[in-house]
């Protein structure tokens, strides 16, 4: 907010005041000025200084490769008296939401020589309508586009679901069509299944209904063990035939991690050394994303596939974390780090070399995102339900001293 008005930005780069009061459009700007089909974003908050607004547009100039698609619901959980979830629900808004993100995919679709591709995004199997998910549907198919939502991940989710529709998430997702899509359809962890021993559900069978799809499920394992949950299993899954992606969500982004939390969770749950080996967690990593997004051309080294290719350092000077290096997938799995890879290819152009990329200073933004952190924490009581402090939600590992011990 900045002289009675409330500025924000959306995904197709325009930049929108309201009037701060009513509440009332004040005016709208679009920021991009190019072509209808550019691959142009928003997706930080603009800034007001001296009566001028500032913004940044996200966009292709490292030559990423990615999907692209605002996330759509009718109403999220939020904060209510007292602290309490209730949903905040507004169908006009979650209407206009699904219109804005149809938009945004079809115009992004193809850009920057194919490297931004658009994904439709329900938020969540519980937050979005069931007209919105039977529309993502039909969409999808429609547009040749994959999907990504939220569904069995937490036990109110769960349950509100079988109270409210008489079917598990998945269950419901299966008949609503959207199941149907196969491996195109990614669903955000899919760890809390009716087979699951926390739930405490009978007669359930998710895995077997999401393998006979052959739906994707995008394992996040450092979210989960920070949570004390976990997936049943590695090994299950795979048996069932979903395809087990890998995912972060989460500080670290480091894909090279999740694949030895991957590893490490799957066979301690199955009680079994052999589960969720090297080769299958780098599978994971690698083909079984690209199986998510229909695209048999990522993923690989073979004729015919995009020159995507990272290549990683194990024998880095100075330092002794690899040990000896005989089979050097296991070696990435059991040692390596994202800080590892050296340099990044992406469709035959170098894009980092010698751990840089041109024109991004690391040190800038990192000290950009510690600021950022540090003002959302010494304003964090201001907007949380119950009105407590940073250290109250989060309290430091050791008690702090002050100056004078």
């Amino acid at each position: 907010a900045y002289k009675g008005k409330l500025y924000f930005a959306t995904f197709d780069a325009r930049l929108i005041a309201l009037d701060q009061a009513s509440g009332e459009l004040a005016w709208e700007v679009d920021t991009s000025h190019l072509p209808a089909n550019n691959p142009y974003t928003i997706t930080g908050a603009p800034r007001a200084v001296h009566g001028k607004g500032f913004i940044g547009q996200s966009s292709s100039e490292f030559g990423l490769r990615g999907y692209l698609g605002p996330g759509y619901d009718v109403g999220r959980w939020v904060g209510g008296e007292g602290g309490r979830l209730v949903r905040d629900v507004d169908l006009e808004a979650g209407r206009r939401e699904f219109d804005q993100a149809v938009a945004f995919v079809k115009r992004i679709d193809g850009g920057v020589s194919g490297r931004a591709k658009g994904i439709l995004v329900p938020r969540e199997v519980e937050s979005a309508s069931v007209e919105q998910i039977r529309a993502t549907a039909d969409l999808a198919r429609d547009l040749d586009m994959p999907v990504a939502i939220h569904a069995s991940y937490n036990v109110l989710e769960f349950y509100d679901i079988v109270r409210e529709h008489l079917k598990t998430p998945i269950e419901l997702l299966e008949s609503l069509g959207l199941l149907r899509l196969g491996p195109r359809v990614n669903i955000g962890h899919g760890n809390l299944v009716a087979e699951h021993p926390r739930l405490a559900y009978s007669g359930g069978r998710d895995i077997d209904i999401m393998g006979g799809y052959g739906c994707t499920v995008s394992h996040c394992p450092t979210n989960l063990i920070r949570r004390a949950r976990y997936l049943d299993s590695f090994a299950k899954y795979r048996k069932a035939g979903v395809n087990l992606a890998l995912g972060t969500d989460t500080y670290p982004r480091d894909l090279i991690m999740q694949m030895r939390m991957a590893s490490y969770m799957g066979k301690l749950v199955s009680k079994d050394l052999s589960s969720a080996s090297a080769a299958e967690t780098f599978e994971a990593a690698t083909l079984a994303g690209a199986r998510s997004l229909g695209r048999p051309d990522l993923g690989r080294l073979a004729a015919g596939a995009k020159a995507d290719i990272l290549l990683i350092d194990q024998s880095r000077t100075g330092s002794l974390r690899y040990g000896p290096v005989r089979d050097p997938i296991k070696s990435l799995v059991e040692c390596g780090v994202a800080d590892d890879v050296d340099t990044v290819i992406v469709d035959g152009v170098v894009r980092m070399e010698d751990r840089t990329i041109p024109g991004l200073d690391l040190d800038r933004l990192r000290r950009d995102a510690q600021a950022a952190g540090q003002w959302m924490w010494d304003h964090w009581q201001e907007w949380d339900p119950q009105e407590r402090t940073a250290g109250q939600v989060s309290p430091w590992s050791f008690p702090l001293l002050d100056a004078d011990g």
